[in-house]
């Protein structure tokens, strides 16, 4: 396939999803930290700030944040915070992002090995840059977890695989002290070292593996992980099933649906997907046994170019850290429920896998015929995947940026509403430290939070008879239902109850209805309906109503007087 005089629109056609993948997180990112992001972000700048001892800001550097240690995301937090001297979330997402596109980068840079026509490049982007993972890219914490592991793995796997073991180790440890997960690329370099029969480098990567993996657990606790054990005993299918929803994790095109209906699918794909990848591994192992122990000398693996070999190291390593992540994953996960096997955070890594699954199909196939057919029908399932992810996650993505909105509003006025239970004291010792952070010019508060207040405060019209909307006084709180809204993808539109006296305003965002009918690609209905929980409401009387924002037209009304005891 020649594709001398046709760069320029190969180019142009895989910038299409990293050009929308980036669009969007620079269109719905939000500056506001949402629950799990307080700890490594606001509460170690704080500490870091407070502390003029070194030994114990090196201790914060290297904490652990549950099961992690995030030095990689804390750094980024600090080197922004010199610059600048300031604390951002949209500069944490938007620094995250680069380390996505630093691993298309370096796939770019691998695939140039195979010496193919670009056009075998195509289904890459668009299943690295799909909107399946929008928690990990729109999610400082998540961001600053999964990104950088998936680069620094893809990068320590390509410098490894081009006998470049110097740089190879130092990504291996930046991936460490990413997250958990990047533990798992001292078995993929071993996979790959061991294949090459590089037995001296293999020595000197399996000790500073050791060193860096023995620091990286020293003094960390367990985190409950014991308990995945007797799990497992007990339902050792579920963790089956679960390696491979994890790998297929990609076909879970029906989110909203009951969670057989889900995992199906990536189940069935992911096992389809596995059996060339067993042929493909085995395909890698058997020269491997040929020179190390005299087998299979009647059926040599055919001569590959220097170039070539690189490039299945490449992939072998890849493709070692994924199914070495699957397996644990697998294993210590499925007590959570397992929907926790196909949740947005965890997609990179299946979109990892059918990457690497493809490209080691176009590498490894020498039919000229066939491997047309496999870009065809990888470009085709790309797309797919890409265009499904568009229609059922921008609706998602959209409505949860309203979501941070009006709560980062409760989180500065009312002590509450980026992740913690109300009035908690988790939620108290939150506050104190943003509030320490916006008194001294680390943070500010985004002002749109604060405009709908102020619209919102001067509201005294009542709202339309004509729009039938319900409210009901339950045990536990206050439903509202509107069955007239519409959802829009817009960031600045949406439909918030609210509940204010002379002393507070509360906002709660209005939830769509979840559609019921046949259109399995369709999530959400017309209507918005919300239970405003009493818990969240300090004792008073309260005007109650509903706004919804169209463009700059503010439209709603009071609904009545609600009394908290």
């Amino acid at each position: 396939m020649d594709n001398s005089n046709k760069k320029p629109l190969i180019f142009l056609v895989m910038a299409v999803p990293v050009v929308l993948w980036v669009a969007v997180v620079l269109y719905y990112s939000v500056n506001l930290p949402w629950y799990d992001d307080f700890d490594p972000f606001p509460d170690f700048l704080h500490k870091w700030i407070t502390s003029d001892s070194l030994p114990e800001r090196l201790t914060l550097l290297f904490q652990p944040n549950n099961e992690h240690r995030m030095v990689v995301g804390k750094l980024a937090t600090l080197g922004y915070y010199w610059v600048t001297g300031h604390l951002n979330f949209t500069f944490l997402h938007i620094g995250a992002a680069f380390f996505t596109l630093g691993t298309l980068a370096v796939f770019w840079q691998a695939f140039k090995r195979s010496d193919l026509s670009a056009w075998y490049f195509l289904p890459v982007p668009f299943l690295l840059f799909q909107l399946q993972y929008h928690l990990i890219f729109l999610w400082a914490i998540c961001g600053w977890q999964h990104e950088p592991v998936v680069f620094f793995v893809v990068l320590s796997m390509f410098l490894l695989s081009g006998k470049r073991f110097t740089g190879a180790l130092l990504a291996g440890v930046c991936a460490t002290y990413a997250m958990s997960s990047g533990i798992f690329v001292w078995p993929a370099g071993v996979a790959v070292l061991l294949l090459r029969s590089q037995y001296k480098q293999l020595t000197a990567w399996i000790a500073v593996g050791a060193l860096a993996v023995g620091f990286y657990f020293y003094g960390m606790s367990a985190q409950g992980n014991e308990s995945s054990f007797a799990f497992f005993a007990k339902y050792p299918h579920l963790s089956v099933l679960g390696f491979f929803a994890f790998l297929g994790g990609l076909f879970d095109f029906f989110p909203e649906k009951d969670i057989v209906v889900r995992s199906a699918l990536p189940v069935l794909m992911a096992f389809i997907a596995m059996i060339w990848v067993v042929v493909w591994l085995w395909r890698q192992l058997t020269p491997w046994l040929a020179r190390t122990f005299g087998l299979f000398k009647n059926d040599p693996a055919p001569l590959e170019t220097e170039r070539a070999v690189n490039l299945n190291a490449f992939l072998l390593g890849i493709l070692s850290f994924l199914l070495v992540e699957a397996l644990v994953i697998g294993l210590l996960r499925p007590r959570f429920g397992f929907f926790v096997m196909i949740v947005s955070n965890y997609k990179i890594y299946p979109a990892l896998f059918l990457t690497v699954t493809y490209l080691s199909f176009i590498v490894s196939t020498q039919n000229q015929n066939l491997r047309k057919r496999a870009l065809q029908g990888g470009a085709l399932v790309a797309l797919i995947i890409w265009g499904i992810s568009i229609c059922t996650y921008l609706p998602v993505i959209s409505e949860r940026r309203k979501y941070y909105m009006v709560n980062g509003y409760n989180q500065e006025h009312n002590g509450f509403g980026l992740g913690h239970v109300p009035y908690s004291e988790g939620a108290r010792y939150v506050d104190n430290v943003m509030k320490y952070l916006v008194k001294t010019g680390v943070y500010s508060y985004p002002k749109e939070g604060n405009e709908l207040g102020r619209q919102v405060n001067a509201l005294t019209t009542a709202f339309p008879l004509e729009r039938q909307v319900t409210v009901e006084h339950r045990d536990k709180g206050i439903y509202v239902n509107d069955p007239e809204g519409t959802i829009s993808p817009l960031r600045s539109n949406g439909e918030y109850a609210f509940a204010r006296n002379g002393q507070r305003l509360y906002f709660f965002k209005m939830e769509p209805h979840k559609y019921v009918g046949r259109n399995f690609f369709k999530q959400y209905d017309k209507g918005f309906d919300i239970v405003i929980p009493h818990s969240s409401l300090l004792p008073g009387t309260y005007d109650l109503g509903i706004v919804n924002i169209e463009g700059a037209a503010l439209k709603g009304g009071v609904l009545g007087k609600v009394t908290i005891p």
